[in-house]
């Protein structure tokens, strides 16, 4: 694992600072992708309450890896001043908590249109953005998501290709909800993936599950990131609800075990 760095989105174990501060340590991970934290949106939260925060996590021996802003997650119709405004918010956030990522989208287009005519918009958009961050010595993480412009393979290529600096955070997960071959995705993606969100998932029934269960062909996809020198991020996102029998912080301990396993295999 000396390539990888562990991380995780520890609001998915608690809600306060405690208590995913304590989830991250029972798990033996030193890093946060943070997003939700003492019962607030990491963008919502003040220069004053980022700095509580940050001795907090100094305090508990614990890094961000990530911001987990929602920018990007809008509609591309919205005013896109508004959404500047957030990513200011994550920018200060990220400059706080010492995140070298935001964690960003590419906007919905709307629903049943074709994406193709939104493209240019998105592209403008993004470049704004990612320029921006870079300014800040921070790299904007695109997240393939379903819904926004790049929730398929080939759209995240063409965006990668048009906007230069912006990197993929790569969500095995959303690919497969989007219906996509994750062979063939990793194929065309791998060297423009910077970070990972590990979460897998099966298309029936139609849901996250921890890695290596579903159809995300993670070992095969981090055996070959490994083997061609990926040392970056690895962030646990269990989206595991449908083990009702189990506590949050049960739920992520097994997404966390999970990924271990597979690194174990590597």
């Amino acid at each position: 694992m000396k390539n990888f760095k562990l991380s995780a989105f520890a609001d998915e174990a608690g809600i306060s600072a405690g208590e995913q501060i304590d989830a991250l340590k029972a798990n033996g991970i030193q890093y946060m992708e943070i997003r939700n934290i003492d019962g607030k949106n990491i963008l919502d939260c003040s220069d004053d309450e980022l700095k509580k925060i940050k001795e907090k996590l100094d305090g508990g021996g614990i890094k961000v890896s990530s911001i987990g802003s929602p920018v990007g997650k809008t509609p591309i119709t919205d005013d896109f001043d508004q959404v500047k405004k957030s990513f200011e918010r994550a920018l200060a956030a990220a400059k706080i908590l010492e995140a070298p990522y935001i964690r960003a989208f590419s906007f919905y287009v709307p629903k049943g249109s074709d994406p193709a005519p939104w493209e240019d918009e998105v592209v403008r958009r993004l470049t704004e953005l990612v320029r921006t961050a870079r300014l800040e010595g921070r790299q904007y993480a695109l997240e393939n998501e379903s819904g926004i412009y790049t929730d398929i393979p080939s759209r995240c290529v063409r965006i990668l290709d048009r906007v230069e600096g912006l990197v993929l955070a790569l969500d095995p997960g959303n690919f497969i909800m989007n219906n996509a071959d994750l062979l063939q995705a990793w194929n065309l993606l791998k060297n423009r993936t910077a970070y990972f969100h590990i979460k897998d998932a099966t298309r029936e029934p139609r849901h996250f599950v921890p890695a290596g269960e579903g159809e995300g062909h993670i070992a095969e996809i981090l055996k070959d990131a490994y083997s061609g020198g990926f040392n970056g991020f690895l962030s646990v996102e269990p989206h595991l609800k449908y083990l009702e029998n189990l506590t949050d912080a049960q739920r992520f301990t097994k997404a966390v075990k999970a990924l271990k396993k597979i690194l174990d295999t590597i």
